[in-house]
């Protein structure tokens, strides 16, 4: 494998968990995603995280997350990283959509631990060693015990990081304490990406690399100017950073009272990006009693109408 961009800055910074946009029918409706990564790479993310949760890449059928993974990738032209997300309780399927991934010229895949069966740190190493020997692309490993049940061991984690091929982890977990020991124990050259936005400032300096994050997608140039403060070479200025992670986390604290998904493309849709905020059955269509409640909390939100188009 050629490690020379894997050791670059261009695994560092903020990568937005891409939503699908979705026309009311349900079918993906490629021109509005076309224009999500636009303004997303305008607003100044440094890349993109395809096919995740958040993009709801579990209720897409196989076909569907290669075709939304080939439309980011043409829409980003080359302009920003690109990690897809290949992960599936089947290792054969995930391993057919990491050699889609390569194909595509992304540059990294990640993969979920494999959920719903029980299996032992063992299997789930077996995994991604299969997924990684398909491939020649770097591989993310994606710890979300909240969605996934299963928690990775600090052992887990310092094998994994001898591998080469392994280069960190998408790090969804509120405990920043574990964060810092998988720093203290895999070293400085094994990525970690904070995965609850609300965090990230916390996560950022338990030893985070960057993040990867489902809010990015309603407010990008937030998350890429408290980047740009964290990486600054003078003391960050951590009066303003946590003026920005409290805006940021008004926001989200709105947003918990609803479907996560269904609320950002809601506001995605507000803020003009989207054509409809249609998600795909069986996630939650709001009332009319709540668009309402959501209008509203658009209408008075600052940082909302700053990142719309």
């Amino acid at each position: 494998m050629n490690t020379t961009k894997t050791n670059s800055k261009s695994y560092r910074g903020i990568f937005t968990a891409l939503l699908t946009p979705m026309f009311e029918n349900g079918d993906i409706d490629f021109q509005s995603l076309a224009r999500l990564v636009e303004h997303q790479i305008k607003q100044g993310i440094h890349g993109f995280y395809v096919g995740g949760s958040t993009g709801e890449g579990f209720i897409l059928t196989s076909e569907e997350r290669q075709q939304v993974l080939e439309a980011v990738v043409k829409a980003a032209a080359g302009r920003v990283t690109i990690i897809a997300h290949v992960g599936n309780i089947s290792t054969r399927e995930s391993i057919k959509l990491a050699k889609h991934a390569e194909l595509q010229g992304v540059d990294a895949v990640s993969a979920v631990v494999p959920f719903y069966y029980k299996v032992t740190m063992k299997e789930i190493r077996e995994h991604y060693e299969a997924i990684m020997a398909a491939v020649s692309l770097p591989m993310i490993v994606y710890h979300f015990p909240g969605a996934t049940g299963v928690n990775l061991s600090m052992d887990f984690y310092e094998e994994m990081s001898r591998n080469p091929q392994c280069i960190g982890v998408k790090f969804t977990s509120l405990n920043l304490f574990e964060m810092q020991q998988i720093r203290a124990r895999c070293g400085q050259d094994f990525l970690i990406y904070n995965g609850h936005d609300e965090v990230y400032t916390g996560g950022a300096y338990a030893g985070a690399d960057g993040a990867i994050g489902s809010t990015f997608n309603m407010m990008p140039g937030l998350f890429a100017e408290m980047f740009k403060i964290i990486s600054s070479a003078e003391q960050p200025l951590m009066a303003a950073l946590q003026a920005m992670q409290a805006e940021a986390n008004e926001l989200i604290a709105h947003m918990i009272q609803f479907d996560v998904i269904a609320y950002e493309k809601y506001m995605l849709y507000l803020q003009g990006v989207l054509s409809t905020p249609t998600v795909r059955q069986p996630l939650k269509q709001f009332t009319a009693e709540e668009r309402e409640r959501i209008e509203q909390y658009y209408a008075q939100s600052d940082v909302l109408r700053r990142h719309s188009l």
